[in-house]
């Protein structure tokens, strides 16, 4: 059985969906930045590479949003606002399995972005949310 990932908020207890955004098409998750201090000798061979932990990175969704009409377009772009305030903690969760997902600690810090859409508005719209990961 295939599956059809989801990109799903949770509040910052994990336990609490809170949104799920729709047609995501482009996302530059998943991903693992790591931190580490590189040290090499002037006049030996090699170096010494010391584990730093994960780096703070931008995580952002591309999306659609897609109604009937301008009115319910309106709605679902007012759900989205409304779903992800800013400087708020999430858990933001990306499908790996059924069972099984990615996860980050994310924080919006930015507006979200409309970027025109060929309907002008008028059917569907596109949207960017982007993300400040390992952010708390």
């Amino acid at each position: 059985m295939a599956i059809i990932p989801k990109f799903q908020l949770y509040d910052s207890t994990g336990a609490n969906l809170i949104y799920t955004f729709p047609v995501v098409f482009d996302t530059n998750i998943p991903q693992t930045p790591s931190n580490a201090v590189v040290i090499e000798g002037l006049r030996g061979k090699g170096g010494i590479i010391i584990d730093g932990g994960e780096d703070m990175f931008e995580i952002f969704l591309h999306g659609v949003l897609i109604a009937d009409d301008y009115e319910a377009l309106t709605v679902l772009i007012d759900a989205l606002e409304a779903a992800v305030p800013i400087h708020t903690a999430f858990h933001l969760r990306l499908d790996k399995t059924a069972s099984t997902y990615y996860e980050y600690h994310v924080k919006r810090i930015k507006a979200i972005e409309y970027p025109i859409a060929d309907s002008k508005r008028t059917d569907i719209q596109e949207y960017i949310v982007r993300f400040e990961a390992n952010s708390w």
